[in-house]
């Protein structure tokens, strides 16, 4: 990592002339008990290397317009003051009308607060998503864009200038903006080679917000977040502006156009303090898939959604962003009757799909209901004309390919099922969790929230374990990090009714169901599931593939489809799959 302290860069000489609105008012001035309306100017004496033109490399320049903060800190008045940039430049001043008199403190920040929400008159909320803030005269709101140009809206800078007095009409002191905010620099690798076409960046586990005490300089800090930056254009470098901190040891995640999410923890935590540029060279490695026991999982549903076009997929297709990402969430898990759904039945975003439908797999309108295939093998990695077969090959262009019963039995066997949810804002996803890093001895098992063993896993039977929100309760509340750990299913619920009168998701929150490749060799018009229910009494039913009804679900119901990666071994297999002999119609 380079570090470079760039004090140099950030702090700029002023030089701050108090002067009365007219020559009558100096013989006032020893009348006033309060703090009076006074002109206030601040001239630049050298060129500013700070403010709403923010580089790294060269001074930096004010812009005409730009407000600063003028508070009176030994008189608060009821609202802030504030001064304005007279003129763009290296050289300046800034003018306005402020509250001051003989004696007085005054604290002066940038940037004056447009839309502040503020209860506290001298104490100052700030953020590091957005800002609004004069630019160039103009109010204009602006966010993080992994560029040091629009470090603009978040170049928080103050100052103190103590124990004005004025001799005539004028007064001068000497003063140095101090940035509050410190610069991470990040290029980034893999596989030996720099990580093109990069979406966003999200550093989790960082400060975002903070409350400063103009009068002392002092920074409060809320509870550590997630912080996302989306890039608007190609970038070599993402530079992210942060509030300092004592132990920064934050979890890069990097999401690419065409869908791809990479990785990268900062495992020894350093001391990032403010005014100092951190530049850091990562390699990061893909986690779209968990390796558990051989098998590569993927961690996210297969998705469809209109005008997605990403590089190395089917148009409208992709994997969804986070692992508890389903569409059309049912906030509250108990509720039997969720909004409907769009009647727009082909051109809406969906995520549950009939079995071996590939033409038309998005489309839940009745008219679709007997789209599948009447295999009745093992589908993995098959395709027949575009139209029929392995639905998660195809639209990834063979790089994901769904799963079988077998690759189920030993998911469940090779790790513990954690029973839980995750709260997504006002969200309550229920899920089960499936963690390979648990001890030996507890493989195969269902675990609570505190790791004990409450069940098995794999099996049909129900096992008490309270309402998600009682305080008693054996359901865990997952974090992200816990998620990270293993391969998570949202109970997404299903689409059986095919109700285009009032289309609707069954149970989205109470149940999972998701296909495996693996078709009922008995009957051409079912196949085997994985599924899972949480009922509204307290009772769960963990995962199974293995219930009396699992190799029957009809081929017509849509279910959630949660891919494997395709390795080198799998490709073998699938080569010889495509040699069989594979018969496949339309059903009605």
């Amino acid at each position: 990592m380079t570090i470079k302290s760039f004090y140099t860069l950030l702090l700029s000489a002023t030089t701050l002339i108090l002067a009365s609105c007219s020559t009558e008012v100096t013989d006032e001035q020893s009348a006033v008990a309060g703090s009076a309306t006074r002109s206030f100017t601040v001239r630049e004496v050298q060129a500013p290397m700070t403010r709403t033109n923010v580089s790294l490399t060269k001074a930096i320049t004010w812009n005409k317009g730009d407000r600063l903060i003028a508070y009176n800190i030994t008189s608060p008045q009821k609202d802030y003051d504030y001064l304005s940039i007279a003129e763009s430049g290296f050289f300046s001043k800034f003018v306005g009308n402020v509250h001051w008199k003989d004696g007085d403190e005054l604290a002066v920040f940038y940037p004056y607060r447009y839309d502040a929400t503020d209860t506290r008159l001298g104490v100052v909320n700030l953020g590091l998503d957005e800002n609004t803030v004069y630019d160039k005269g103009e109010v204009v709101k602006g966010h993080q864009n992994g560029t040091v140009e629009n470090f603009r809206f978040f170049d928080y800078s103050w100052n103190k200038v103590k124990n004005i007095s004025s001799e005539g009409v004028n007064a001068l002191a000497d003063v140095a903006f101090e940035k509050q905010y410190s610069v991470f620099g990040v290029t980034i690798h893999y596989k030996g080679q720099p990580l093109k076409k990069i979406k966003s960046l999200t550093l989790q586990n960082v400060y975002t917000k903070a409350e400063f005490d103009l009068a002392t300089g002092k920074m409060t800090y809320a509870p550590k977040g997630n912080l996302t930056v989306k890039a608007e254009a190609q970038l070599d470098t993402f530079f992210v502006a942060l509030f300092p901190d004592t132990h920064f040891a934050p979890v890069l995640t990097v999401e690419t156009e065409d869908g791809e999410i990479y990785h990268h923890e900062i495992k020894e935590p350093f001391n990032c303090q403010r005014a100092k540029y951190y530049l850091e060279d990562v390699v990061v490695s893909c986690t779209s898939c968990i390796d558990i026991d051989g098998t590569k999982w993927g961690r996210y549903n297969l998705q469809y959604e209109p005008c997605t076009n990403l590089e190395g997929w089917v148009p409208g297709y992709r994997l969804a962003k986070q692992a508890w990402d389903y569409f059309y969430t049912n906030s509250d898990p108990f509720n039997l009757y969720p909004d409907f759904l769009p009647r727009a039945f082909n051109t809406s975003a969906f995520d549950h799909f009939r079995w071996g439908n590939i033409a038309g797999a998005n489309n839940y309108s009745y008219s679709y209901s007997r789209y599948y295939s009447y295999h009745m093998g093992n589908l993995q990695a098959v395709i027949q004309n575009r139209c029929y077969g392995d639905l998660a090959y195809y639209a990834s262009n063979g790089k994901f390919m769904m799963p079988t019963k077998a690759d189920f039995d030993n998911l469940m066997a090779k790790t513990s099922e954690y029973v839980g949810y995750y709260q997504d804002g006002c969200n309550i996803i229920v899920g089960v969790l499936f963690d390979p890093t648990v001890p030996a001895c507890k493989k195969g098992k269902v675990l609570d929230k505190n790791g004990h063993i409450i069940g098995n896993t794999n099996r049909p039977n129900g096992i008490y374990v309270g309402k998600y929100y009682e305080r008693n309760t054996h359901m865990k509340k997952f974090s992200k990090e816990d998620i990270d750990k293993g391969v998570f299913f949202p109970f997404a619920g299903a689409y059986t009714e095919y109700n285009d009168g009032a289309p609707r998701l069954q149970r989205p929150g109470g149940q999972a169901y998701y296909w495996t490749s693996d078709a009922n060799r008995c009957n051409y018009a079912q196949a085997t599931a994985f599924s899972a229910y949480y009922m509204n009494n307290g009772w769960l039913y963990p995962g199974t593939v293995n219930g009396s009804g699992s190799g029957n679900n009809p081929k017509y119901n849509m279910y959630n489809i949660r891919p494997l990666c395709v390795s080198s071994d799998s490709k073998t297999k699938q080569n010889n799959q495509t040699k069989q002999n594979y018969q496949t119609k339309k059903g009605w």
